[in-house]
C-alpha cells in the first residue's frame, strides 16, 4: 500500500505544480467589435496589484479596489505559494506522511472557487465589450480535479502510522522473551538444542534452522525454524516477525524458511525498502525465491534490524 500511496502522491504533487505554468497563461478575455483581443494572466494581475490599477488598458485606468487585492492575494498569490510547497513536500517526503495531500485538496478547492468568483475582478464592461475567462481558467479546474483525485487516493492508501515501540532500559530483556516465545508462536515448545558440543552457537544443520537476531528489536533471541516452514517478517500483525515502529520494515516485508535437504536458507522479499544481505548496499532480488547459506547476516530495510542465519 505504501508504494501506491507514494505514487498517487507523487503524480498529484507534479499535477499541482502544473499551476506554475498556469499561473503565465491568460486568465481573462476581452473581446470588442472592432478591436484586437486583450488577455490578462495572473502574473499581470499580480503585477498590476503593486501600481493599485487592474491590466486593462485602454481609454480609462481601473483602480483596484481592497476587495480586489484580497482576492489576488488568497486566489493566486497564496495558492501558488502552496502549490510549489506541495509538489516539493509530495515528491520528495516519505510514503507515509499525509500533510501534502491535505495541503493538495485545500489548493484545489481555492483554484476552483476562484475561477467561479473572476469576475469580481472585471470592471464595468463598456459598450460591444465582452469579459470571458480564459484557458488559465480551464487548465485550473483540470489540474485541481485531477490533482485532488490523485489526493485523495494517496490518502485513502496511506497506512496508518504504528505508535513507535517504547524500549525503556528495565524493560528490554522481557520484550525480548515476549517476542521470542509468546507473542509470535514460532518456538518449538519442548524441544532441546541438539547441537553438537563444537558446533557453532546459532548455526544450526539438519532438520531445523535458526535465525539469530544481532541488532534491532530482536537483537540476542533465537528463533527456530523448522524445515519447510516459512516464517513472515513485518509491520503487520499477521507475521510471525513484527517490527512496530520501525519505518524501514515494509508491513509484509519477506519471508524466510528453512531447507534441510539443501541446508540452505530460502528467502522471498517482497518490500518497498528491501533486504540486504552481508552487508552489502544492493538490495536482494525481490519478488522470487532466492537461497542464502548458514551464516549469512540479512538486513531488514537497513542495518537497524539484523539476523545472522543458522
Amino acid at each position: 500500500m505504501e508504494r501506491y500511496a507514494k505514487g498517487f502522491r507523487s503524480f498529484g504533487s507534479f499535477l499541482v505544480l502544473l499551476h506554475l505554468i498556469v499561473f503565465f497563461l491568460p486568465l481573462t478575455e476581452r473581446t470588442q467589435e472592432g478591436y484586437t483581443t486583450l488577455r490578462w494572466s495572473q502574473y499581470q494581475y499580480v503585477k498590476a496589484m503593486f501600481s493599485k490599477s487592474l491590466p486593462f488598458v485602454g481609454e480609462r485606468a481601473v483602480p483596484v479596489t481592497g476587495t480586489q487585492i484580497v482576492f489576488i492575494l488568497c486566489c493566486m498569490v497564496l495558492p501558488l505559494v502552496l502549490a510549489l510547497a506541495a509538489g516539493v513536500w509530495g515528491i520528495v517526503g516519505s510514503p507515509r506522511q499525509w500533510g501534502s495531500s491535505v495541503l493538495i485538496l485545500v489548493i484545489s478547492i481555492v483554484y476552483i472557487v476562484s475561477v467561479g468568483s473572476l469576475d469580481i475582478l472585471w470592471p464595468d464592461a463598456q459598450q460591444a465589450q465582452v469579459y470571458e475567462r480564459g484557458i488559465a481558467c480551464t487548465g485550473s479546474i483540470v489540474i485541481s480535479v485531477c490533482s485532488a483525485v490523485m489526493a485523495v487516493m494517496a490518502l485513502v492508501s496511506t497506512p496508518k502510522k504504528v505508535k513507535k515501540v517504547q524500549q525503556k532500559i528495565p524493560q528490554v530483556q522481557e520484550i525480548k522473551q515476549q517476542q521470542a516465545e509468546a507473542r509470535y508462536n514460532i518456538m518449538m515448545s519442548g524441544e532441546k538444542d541438539q547441537r553438537p558440543a563444537d558446533q557453532e552457537p546459532g548455526i544450526s544443520k539438519g532438520s531445523h534452522g535458526m535465525m539469530v537476531g544481532l541488532t534491532g528489536i530482536y537483537a540476542g533471541a533465537q528463533i527456530p525454524m523448522p524445515d519447510g516452514e516459512f516464517i513472515g517478517l513485518g509491520r503487520q500483525n499477521t507475521n510471525h516477525l513484527i517490527f512496530e515502529g520501525q519505518p524501514k520494515v515494509s508491513r509484509d516485508h519477506c519471508k524466510i524458511k528453512w531447507d534441510a535437504s539443501n541446508e540452505k536458507y530460502i528467502i522471498w522479499d517482497y518490500s518497498s525498502t528491501g533486504s540486504f544481505a552481508n552487508g552489502s548496499h544492493d538490495c536482494l532480488p525481490q519478488n522470487l525465491e532466492l537461497a542464502l547459506e548458514p551464516g549469512t547476516v540479512i538486513a531488514i530495510g537497513d542495518d537497524t534490524n539484523t539476523f545472522r542465519l543458522g
